[in-house]
């Protein structure tokens, strides 16, 4: 193990305990009422996907921030067995989605740049999303189970800003994949966005546009 996958462990531990201890607080303070469950379960959505920065600036070793996300979704298989944390797999989901495009990196498919831009892009758009659609009301979108005008807007804007700071691409790639990804965000049927949403930012700046 190099010495830089060591630091890398630690900060992804220290980085997860954050974004969890935060979470608790949030929901057991009940800060945002009763939207304190969903606050702090955005916040820990958002805050984990910040480990796209230790993978690409502090890992040297792919197997082992692919073994820790497996590891991480077995994890919160329990979690979501014994606790009320969420309302759905999407935890479990999160970690295998990211652990799938690290080795689609590994083995010559798309690039660590792409798979910053998915977790990144999930991470925040699909975080904010179902908040702003929340806090601003506005048109639910035509076949879909309640995505709104304003949350998928929110997630368009996230997802492109990530784009252009991550991947170096030009506007218009980025506005494309911003596109392709909110679409896939609201339209994904049985609840799998957090599956097609990263699949869609990481094929499209990884594969499609290099």
């Amino acid at each position: 193990m190099h010495g830089k996958d060591l630091k890398g462990i630690v900060l992804t531990l220290a980085l997860v305990g954050l974004c969890w201890a935060v979470t608790l607080f949030i929901k057991n303070k009940k800060l945002f009422g009763p939207m304190s469950a969903e606050v702090g379960r955005k916040i820990l959505h958002i805050g984990v996907s910040n480990f796209a920065f230790i993978y690409l600036y502090v890992f040297e070793s792919w197997y082992i921030p692919f073994a820790g996300l497996l590891g991480f979704a077995v994890m919160n298989v329990f979690v979501e067995l014994r606790t009320d944390m969420g309302r759905g797999w999407g935890m479990v989901e999160y970690p295998l989605v990211s652990a799938l495009m690290i080795l689609l990196v590994h083995l010559g498919v798309g690039t660590p740049r792409a798979f910053a831009a998915a977790l990144l892009g999930m991470g925040y758009g699909d975080g904010l999303a179902p908040l702003a659609g929340r806090a601003v009301k506005s048109p639910v979108i035509p076949g879909t189970k309640g995505k709104t005008l304003s949350g998928s807007a929110v997630l368009f804007a996230a997802v492109f800003i990530v784009c252009l700071a991550v991947t170096g691409l030009g506007a218009g790639a980025c506005l494309l994949t911003a596109l392709l990804a909110a679409a896939a965000e609201a339209w994904t049927p049985f609840g799998l966005d957090n599956v097609s949403l990263p699949l869609v930012v990481f094929a499209m700046t990884g594969i499609v546009y290099v």
